[in-house]
């Protein structure tokens, strides 16, 4: 395994190219651009942020989980309350007090369109992140202020892999709007920490000395339950999410204290699962004492369900890095576990068939009794 990891022209081969490299590594730049380009936007100009009650912000995939990251990451900062809608309808308190955020990379997404018809005609304010498609052209012949991206750091073109401008985009309206209460300057310069905290898990880093292609090799050919609590939780759904969908693999996050309230009792069956699972927990010495009580005690009770275990502890000290730094391992371990599994992350051909089938399918077809 550890081989492949290390062989450069191997991986470029399989992979078809260096975009997926390339925007991996680009992760902290992502992030800078979007924010100083969203937060130029000066939202707060066209939207007062006196008449914003609510924040809704509408996604999918790997447009939806960066919306979850910046609502846990700021969850104890936030002066508005935010939802997150991830389905065809929003809910009936949307109103001209409402603040829609819709995210869609292609500007194609069926169930953000629908949510923008939806939210146009309950009045809200609308805003949003695309780099165009039909979301792009709906907000622009509407007349409604939104943050264009220009995916400069992301050849790959995938979502997942070019989230960086989601989170940095979406930070940028809302400190725009004074909802989150977090100074430029230390977002930027955690920005930087991030640009030089990868350099330790780039692919030119050999596995003996990389602790991220360690991990992977670890977690290989089993199924990860990624682990996470209070401000890390927005990551462990983004981990999961690329798990999937860059290494085709199968992969789940579980948030603690809610799991110690019913998963550790179905850890006993089926028997035949356990060889296939790996608890990986992602400590935090900045989580709460109790939250962080609950991790060692979790982890002793998964040990004696005979479950493998690995333990990851966050090395940045403060929240927002440590978010920052938790983004980076999720894409750097979905990279490496897509070369250990020879797969390319920029093919998604499963979705690619959903949705054609989807547009085919114009009337409901029987449903099978």
């Amino acid at each position: 395994m550890t081989k492949i990891l290390d062989e450069l022209r191997k991986i470029i081969k399989l992979h078809g190219g260096e975009e997926i490299i390339n925007s991996v590594n680009s992760l902290p730049y992502q992030l800078k651009q979007s924010f100083e380009e969203s937060l130029a936007l000066n939202l707060s100009k066209i939207y007062p942020a006196k008449k914003i009650k609510t924040i809704v912000i509408g996604g999918m995939g790997g447009s939806r989980f960066p919306g979850v990251i910046i609502k846990e990451l700021f969850k104890e900062k936030l002066t508005k309350p935010i939802i997150i809608n991830d389905d065809y309808h929003l809910t009936e308190f949307v109103n001209d007090n409402t603040l829609i955020i819709l995210s869609s990379y292609s500007g194609t997404t069926e169930e953000v369109l629908a949510m923008a018809t939806q939210a146009k005609e309950k009045k809200a304010m609308i805003t949003g992140l695309t780099i165009g498609g039909k979301l792009g052209q709906f907000l622009r012949e509407n007349h409604f202020p939104y943050y264009l991206i220009n995916p400069r750091y992301n050849p790959s073109g995938q979502p997942r892999i070019g989230f960086g401008y989601f989170v940095g985009g979406i930070l940028g309206l809302l400190v725009s709007l004074g909802i989150v209460k977090e100074e430029k300057k230390t977002i930027l310069k955690s920005f930087d920490e991030l640009e030089k905290k990868i350099e330790d898990y780039k692919i030119e880093k050999v596995t003996k000395v990389n602790k991220i292609k360690k991990l992977a090799e670890e977690i290989f050919q089993l199924l990860p339950i990624y682990v996470v609590a209070e401000h890390l939780t927005g990551v462990g759904n983004a981990i999961a999410n690329q798990t999937n969908e860059t290494a085709k693999s199968m992969a789940e996050f579980r948030v603690i204290p809610e799991l110690n309230h019913h998963l550790m009792e179905g850890l006993k069956f089926p028997k035949k699962i356990k060889q296939s699972l790996v608890f990986v927990f992602f400590f935090s010495s900045l989580y709460s004492s109790q939250v962080q009580k609950r991790f060692i005690i979790t982890q002793e009770v998964v040990k004696k369900n005979r479950v493998k275990t690995l333990w990851v502890t966050l090395e940045s000290k403060t929240k927002l890095d440590q978010v920052l730094e938790l983004m980076a391992i999720g894409s750097f371990l979905s990279l490496y576990l897509s070369i250990l599994y020879h797969q390319d992350p920029k093919i998604i051909p499963y979705v690619d068939y959903f949705k054609k089938k989807l547009d085919e399918m114009k009337e409901l077809p029987k449903i099978p009794s």
